[in-house]
């Protein structure tokens, strides 16, 4: 791999296996750049000059745009093109005659062409499993209850292809849980305690805080933006039952778009309002329970059955959308799709819940203590989390200052 010098948007490092052989402006004034492996890009000039990364155009710290947009002539026209001594791609423009050079590794990861395994811009694609693909989660171990940096990065690298991951002999120090959680973002707070332990209680706001059995669920899909990660630290673990349930909800909507199309496109356009009609608060949302975004990927679930409010629609849709949502939980808590497995004290698990139903078989207290503290963060924390980590050890390989 790669690194070359010029300055990049973001100040990110950039490897690549690709390299520029040769550049031209054409009739229509693109601006066409052959790769080694023969394949052409087109860069539009206005796409060009807007993101030129020198100091003039892009502040030096904040990597923030200076040039005001609507100073940028929707027709500009690139003037020259030219390769300097390390390779990458120098621009001029008519009109004010600005000179631009622009990284191949940061061209490269945004010219459209398939990327290699390295590149900043390509988020880890879902690895959708059943029971059978994956009986626990990803399991990691914690030296002398401490997490690396390394061991975290390679946790959340499991959360973000898997949905979940678990981290053992983490230890029971009450504190664990939020030291860890700052190191990934900030903790995400709901109407629920910042830092919520999940006992039993006997005047418990939420099921989870009773012994029953707990069906395959997300966390408060009655907010406009549900929490992305939840995390769970097992302090004790005593009592019989309570095996933890998790399922990989991205899976139960692939295969049912294969199997039951209609029901998909049911689940992922009716609307479903959950509500927290306990309490002293009020908090509600409407939303599909598959969420997909404008290409028609699968980007959210939220399913809490014991926090549906009436269903709102036509007389001659309820029953096919009662359906639809039956043949989805019936999925989501067969053996087939649930992953069960047993908590142990020090564990901690880390799981996508917008992504992952997760659930609990019933417990007796009456067999022992069962105590589990748990906190919620975002996945764009997560993201960040793993960019970060990943530019660092790039600039590392790359000889670059960190």
């Amino acid at each position: 791999m790669k690194h070359y010098l010029a300055s990049t948007p973001d100040n990110l490092a950039w490897p690549t296996s690709a390299s520029i052989e040769h550049c031209e402006i054409a009739d229509d004034g693109a601006v066409v750049v052959r790769w080694d492996d023969q394949q052409l890009s087109r860069f539009h000039p206005l796409w060009l000059r807007d993101n030129c990364a020198c100091n003039i155009c892009l502040h030096a710290f904040t990597r923030e745009h200076l040039t005001d947009l609507l100073d940028l002539p929707l027709d500009i026209k690139a003037d020259k093109v030219k390769l300097d001594a390390d390779g990458a791609l120098v621009v001029s423009w008519q009109l004010d005659s600005h000179v631009g050079v622009f990284n191949p590794g940061w061209l490269f990861a945004h010219s459209g062409l398939p990327q290699g395994q390295n590149s900043q811009e390509q988020c880890s694609e879902p690895l959708l499993w059943t029971a059978s693909d994956l009986p626990e989660p990803l399991s990691f171990n914690a030296v002398d209850e401490q997490v690396s940096d390394e061991l975290l990065l390679e946790v959340l690298l499991a959360v973000e292809r898997t949905g979940l991951a678990r981290i053992r002999n983490a230890g029971s120090s009450r504190d664990t849980i939020e030291a860890l959680g700052l190191r990934v973002g900030p903790v995400r707070e709901t109407h629920f305690a910042r830092i919520f332990d999940v006992i039993s209680l006997a005047d418990g706001d939420s099921n989870a805080y009773t012994s029953e059995r707990l069906s395959a669920h997300t966390d408060i899909p009655t907010r406009e933006a549900p929490p992305g990660l939840q995390v769970l630290h097992c302090l004790v673990a005593e009592a019989q039952g309570g095996e933890s349930t998790m399922t990989d909800g991205y899976k139960i909507a692939a295969d049912l778009a294969e199997q039951f199309p209609q029901d998909f496109t049911i689940l992922s356009t009716v609307k479903w309002c959950f509500a927290n009609r306990g309490g002293d608060t009020d908090y509600r949302w409407q939303a599909p329970i598959i969420n997909v975004d404008s290409d028609g990927k699968v980007f959210e679930l939220r399913l809490l059955p014991f926090s549906r409010a009436p269903l709102m629609t036509d007389y001659e849709n309820v029953e096919p959308v009662y359906r639809a949502l039956q043949r989805f939980m019936t999925m989501a808590n067969s053996p087939e799709y649930q992953m069960n497995y047993k908590f142990a004290a020090g564990d901690i698990v880390i799981f996508d819940n917008r992504r992952i139903l997760h659930g609990r078989e019933e417990f007796f207290p009456q067999s022992g203590d069962r105590e589990l503290r748990g906190l919620y963060l975002d996945r764009d924390d997560m993201h960040s989390k793993i960019r970060m980590h990943t530019n660092q050890r790039n600039r590392q390989a790359a000889g670059l200052e960190v």
